[in-house]
């Protein structure tokens, strides 16, 4: 299946793009967040209260009681928490976020006027839709949810480094998270199998490590991720968008470039045929 090649746009300014485009149409958009964020906010009060009353502390006397240096328990322990309350905060929104992320995509897809290629699903059967929703959004999501977190995990000793540190550890863990924004896209609406969306994604390894190294700085920013994990679904619809019509701008203009066949003169074999209808 031939699979259209992304546009060469820095596939790391649509992240920041969502949240512009999140701003500009509330009609469309903030309707369909309004619950998730409602509920993300009373979570995160709950996680953000419960890291700085129980787990900062408890940190902090134990890397003193190791006898580390006073400044450093509490800088590590600091950083420790941030890390310790985003893990806990991605749990959260991989039960959350699947419920409500397919209608925030195509909403953001109906706002940029491609409203018709949720028209093309129609035809498909309920129970075909069904298990497609099941693949993407439960079992591929889910295992792309638990990755990020491992690697969270794994790259945690790189937060110790300030901006550098952090950006190498966000740029580690973009990949999964921009494959896991396209995946409604891809399974349910194009209709690719996962192995096809997985090789689409593999073949444009580094726009999807682009975008997903900002979008997962985002998330993983304390209080303000409550916004930018829905604002990150919408710069990923946009994305798709504008690479749905550059693949379309680049067909018309093929097309337009095709001449029409020079007019040939007709052989002796066909004149001679010919004659003797004309005498």
């Amino acid at each position: 299946m031939n699979l259209p090649k992304i546009k060469r746009i820095p596939s790391f300014a649509y992240p920041l793009k969502g949240v512009y485009f999140f701003l500009a149409h509330p009609k469309e958009l903030w309707l369909k967040t309004l619950s998730p964020i409602v509920l993300s906010i009373i979570f995160s009060t709950f996680s953000i209260g419960f890291s700085l009353k129980v787990l900062l502390p408890g940190h902090v006397e134990k890397l003193i009681e190791w006898h580390w240096p006073h400044w450093m328990s509490w800088f590590v322990s600091v950083i420790s928490v941030v890390l310790e309350s985003a893990i806990i905060n991605l749990l959260f929104f991989a039960i959350l976020v699947p419920i409500f992320q397919d209608a925030v995509f195509d909403a953001t897809l109906e706002a940029r006027g491609l409203g018709h290629l949720l028209d093309d699903t129609e035809d498909i059967p309920k129970l075909v839709i069904c298990w497609r929703n099941i693949r993407s959004s439960i079992l591929v999501n889910w295992l792309l949810i638990m990755v990020k977190i491992l690697l969270l995990i794994l790259t945690s000793p790189f937060q110790l480094v300030p901006i550098v540190g952090t950006a190498l550890a966000c740029y580690i863990s973009g990949w999964p998270t921009a494959w896991n924004q396209h995946l409604h896209y891809d399974i349910e609406i194009r209709g690719l199998k996962v192995s096809e969306s997985y090789r689409y994604a593999k073949e444009h390894k580094w726009d999807y490590a682009n975008f997903g190294s900002v979008a997962f700085a985002l998330e993983i920013l304390p209080v303000f991720n409550i916004f930018f994990v829905w604002t990150n679904i919408v710069g990923a619809g946009l994305w798709v968008a504008a690479t749905y019509e550059h693949e379309n701008d680049q067909t018309a203009e093929e097309e337009e470039s095709v001449p029409y066949p020079p007019a040939k003169k007709p052989t002796t074999a066909t004149a001679t045929e010919q004659t003797p209808l004309l005498q």
